[in-house]
């Protein structure tokens, strides 16, 4: 039996879980809950009771939902700022594998977004993407041609999601995959806190030649709830920062994905 430390310990881990699942969809039911982890619907109440008292989220009859206005989008711009200068390190050294001509997918996400932000030396480019925030950024540029895929439309992460997005890739044929994910483990794969996006990234592997997992190194070695169900041979390269340690690097590589280091700058190097 588990001392009252250990319980304690998995609550908290519990609630955090269901935090992130909120966070990436904006919204949970109790049921969902209750399959998820097992336990009784008064448990998973009590852990929402506590979300909201702490300021998270908002409760409705049979789940809860992000902090709705101002509050929420306070919330995304905060979220933007963690590891933001890995996140801009990594972005830039992505950038650098695009080409003229290309035909590339953008998963939605934070460092995908800096990735965005960093290719203004291409003059002609594809875009496929579920990321709104980034068809809006490359959309007014010239020679920059955009798909945004349909399906429905996700707040927190600002992109789009479910059957419709997943099927608009059956007959995407892209160079390169820029792929966000929650966290990464060579020995437990890609990892993400709700599964509505995982039918996705599949179709966006499938569809493109060269997959590159863009990662700041505050993910590697961590799992999250939903694992995505793909071969390591799959993966291509992972694009991370110099938080990254040399068995890492060794354990991916072993794996047969490639990785990219992004330098910090100087000035965090010291």
């Amino acid at each position: 039996m588990k001392s009252k430390s250990e319980q304690f310990a998995d609550m908290q881990q519990r609630r955090e879980k269901i935090l992130e699942m909120i966070r990436e969809d904006g919204t949970v039911t109790v049921k969902a809950l209750t399959e998820t982890f097992g336990l009784t619907e008064a448990t998973l109440r009590s852990d929402l009771r506590m979300l909201q008292k702490q300021g998270f989220v908002q409760r409705y009859h049979g789940g809860a939902t992000l902090m709705t206005g101002k509050q929420n989008s306070g919330a995304m711009l905060l979220e933007r700022q963690t590891h933001l200068e890995e996140k801009e390190a990594i972005g830039r050294l992505a950038a650098q594998h695009i080409e003229n001509g290309d035909t590339v997918i953008f998963d939605s996400g934070t460092t995908t977004t800096a990735i965005a932000e960093a290719i203004s030396h291409i003059r002609r480019l594809s875009v496929v993407t579920t990321a709104v925030n980034i068809a809006l950024k490359l959309g007014g540029e010239p020679g920059i041609n955009i798909l945004l895929t349909g399906g429905t439309f996700k707040f927190p992460t600002l992109s789009t999601s479910g059957e419709k997005a997943a099927s608009f890739f059956e007959n995407v044929l892209a160079e390169k995959l820029f792929l966000a994910t929650a966290c990464i483990s060579p020995r437990l794969g890609l990892s993400f806190p709700s599964e509505t996006d995982i039918k996705v990234k599949l179709a966006m592997i499938k569809s493109a030649s060269t997959v590159y997992v863009v990662a700041d190194s505050s993910k590697i070695d961590k799992v999250s709830m939903f694992a995505l169900p793909c071969d390591w041979s799959n993966i291509h390269y992972l694009i991370t920062d110099s938080g990254i340690t040399p068995a890492q690097v060794k354990a991916f590589e072993s794996l047969g994905v490639k990785v990219l280091v992004a330098p910090l700058p100087l000035k965090r190097a010291m």
